[in-house]
């Protein structure tokens, strides 16, 4: 009985950490594909990199916490990025707090 209730309980404890796992990774995915280089500070030759740390605070929203960059107009532009997002994450993931960095260089 004790190996049926540990064998439950072990699978319930690695189920979540998988959800939260791919929650994580979707929020990753998603930051990642939809932050871009603006094309008209690439043309302006602006290479820089922006660090974003963004809560969870709804299923389908994240707020900005705090973005750092040499560059204001770099800053200004990721930051109108992510609150543009639509967002669906999983309930799990809300309250938590991700950081990304995005680093922008011309291609010579």
């Amino acid at each position: 009985m004790k190996t049926i209730i540990l064998m439950i309980s072990f699978f319930l404890t690695t189920a979540s950490i998988a959800l939260a796992g791919n929650g994580e990774t979707l929020l990753d995915r998603i930051m990642h594909r939809k932050i871009s280089y603006p094309e008209s500070l690439r043309a302006k030759g602006i290479e820089t990199t922006v660090q974003v740390k963004v809560r969870v605070v709804s299923e389908n929203k994240v707020e900005i916490v705090e973005i750092l960059s040499d560059s204001e107009e770099m800053k200004t532009s990721v930051e109108k990025q992510v609150q543009q997002i639509k967002f669906n994450v999983p309930q799990s993931l809300v309250g938590n707090t991700f950081n990304y960095t995005f680093k922008f260089q011309v291609q010579k």
